[in-house]
């Protein structure tokens, strides 16, 4: 750590309580870190929090680069926070939860934890586990989980804030909207001001940096972007008047130490886009699992055979390669009929696996033939994480005998300590929601369609991930918000 940013870092600790406003890639996150390893050569405990698992993953790596201890932080996500805190003492939070989340109760959680907070017995094991608590995107936050960090902060009032109003893409029901920033997060928490510098381009395209600085006020005051309004080294429209362009455009990065990341709005255009593509990119699933949950919720049970029609759409769901898998085929296998005098060339050993399955369906049958579609040649995998940790679940299921779902939550919940594995020799191709990708950095950044980011905030997000170059798709070049 340079001494420039070392008494910054203890400037911050001495300010707080205080709240830090920085443009996306100006170092953020380094700077919170670099305020947690001040903290930590101190002797000072940090509690810090996130909204998503890919921000929890970011601030992990920054706090190794600088070398913190585990002890000497705690990062987890809000709603992860909330959970710990509602299932540890159930009794004060007046909600009762399984050991395992659900995340589709995430306020409920958070509404319970703020409940446990402000008791005074675990105020005093706030005050006596944490000497800071740093919060990260707190643009993000509604405001239940602001009452949530306002009542951490009586434990642990050196509270320090950072975010960036620009950046506030997640959306919450009117009951429980956007926190706002001069309303409630300034008045108890004033501002810190540092220079901003555009350091995620550094040594990758500068001027990328400079120029993303620079449209921010113009994204919200024009109400409206035109991309060919806007020349600058790495930034180029393209036209997708046809699903090819999108191809050529995506398959056009070479370098195999280069990330990629696609992005679109809705879950379905990510997936059709990740088909589409070959199996190259790997579709992005949300903490939650929602694709692998519905997914599970239709897997008949252990015996029943309908598990190798299950497997057949499960794999059609997650695979390309396996158009010849056809209706006929798959209409037999839900009647408990044999497809083994179909021929379908480049696909026998599936027949096969399939049909192995319905004449022994059990779990341990379809998890061994599920390993034969993996294998075969021709068929890529685009639903990575989807197909991987469904099955985990299932072969859980085996193991311990409880529901397939619930082992899906527990192998999705320990996404919040690991992080994602990304596989293979290369460096990621994602296809994502720009709500995954939040507090993550990538070299090359393709917008699919200029068209579904018609909110400033979404469009910035999108474009401020990108290190080296920016391409933007679409019929138009211009997007009214």
């Amino acid at each position: 750590m340079d001494d420039t940013l070392r008494i910054q870092a203890n400037e911050i600790l001495n300010s707080a309580p205080c709240s830090i406003e920085m443009p996306a890639g100006t170092g953020k996150t380094h700077l919170l870190a670099a305020v947690a390893a001040i903290a930590g050569e101190k002797g000072r405990r940090s509690l810090i929090l996130t909204h998503t698992n890919a921000g929890v993953d970011a601030i992990r790596t920054r706090l190794k680069e600088f070398g913190v201890r585990s002890d000497s932080a705690r990062v987890d996500t809000i709603t992860g926070w909330a959970f710990i805190l509602s299932l540890s003492y159930a009794r004060i939070a007046g909600l009762i939860i399984p050991g395992v989340p659900d995340w589709t109760r995430s306020r409920e959680y958070v509404v319970a934890a703020s409940r446990v907070a402000d008791a005074n017995a675990i105020v005093r094991v706030h005050e006596l586990s944490f000497s800071y608590l740093l919060v990260d995107e707190y643009q993000d936050c509604s405001t239940s989980q602001h009452a949530l960090v306002t009542a951490l902060s009586k434990a642990i009032p050196r509270t320090v804030l950072f975010g960036d109003r620009l950046q506030a893409i997640f959306r919450f029901d009117d009951q429980d909207p956007l926190v706002d920033w001069d309303q409630d997060v300034l008045p108890a928490f004033p501002e810190y001001k540092v220079a901003v510098v555009p350091h995620r381009w550094r040594g990758h395209n500068e001027a990328l940096g400079t120029w993303m600085l620079e449209i921010r006020g113009q994204l919200v005051a024009q109400g409206s972007f035109n991309a060919l309004d806007h020349q600058v080294e790495g930034l180029k429209f393209v036209s997708n008047s046809q699903q090819g362009d999108i191809a050529s455009v995506a398959f056009g990065f070479s370098g195999v130490d280069e990330s990629v990341v696609l992005l679109d709005k809705w879950p379905s255009d990510v997936a059709g886009h990740a088909s589409r593509l070959k199996g190259i990119y790997s579709v992005m699933e949300e903490l939650q699992g929602k694709f692998m949950r519905q997914a599970l919720e239709q897997l008949p049970p252990d015996g029943d055979y309908r598990l190798a029609h299950w497997l057949g759409v499960f794999a059609k769901n997650c695979a390309i390669g396996l158009a010849d898998l056809d209706a006929p085929i798959m209409s037999r296998l839900l009647k408990n009929q044999g497809i083994t005098r179909y021929s379908r060339r480049g696909i026998t050993d599936i027949l096969e696996a399939l049909e192995a399955v319905r004449s022994d369906p059990t779990y341990e049958r379809l998890l061994r033939s599920a390993e034969v579609l993996k294998r075969n040649p021709g068929v890529r995998i685009y639903r990575w994480e989807g197909w991987r940790d469904t099955l985990a679940a299932i072969r859980a299921t085996i193991d311990n005998r409880e529901p397939p779902a619930d082992n899906l939550a527990r192998i999705r919940d320990r996404l919040r300590y690991t992080g994602r594995v990304h596989g293979g020799s290369r460096a990621p191709r994602v296809a994502s929601r720009i709500l995954l990708v939040k507090g993550l950095e990538y070299d090359h950044v393709v917008i699919a369609n200029l068209a579904n980011f018609d909110d400033p905030r979404d469009l910035y997000v999108a474009l401020s991930r990108a290190r080296k170059t920016v391409t933007i798709m679409g019929r138009s070049h211009r997007i009214t918000f």
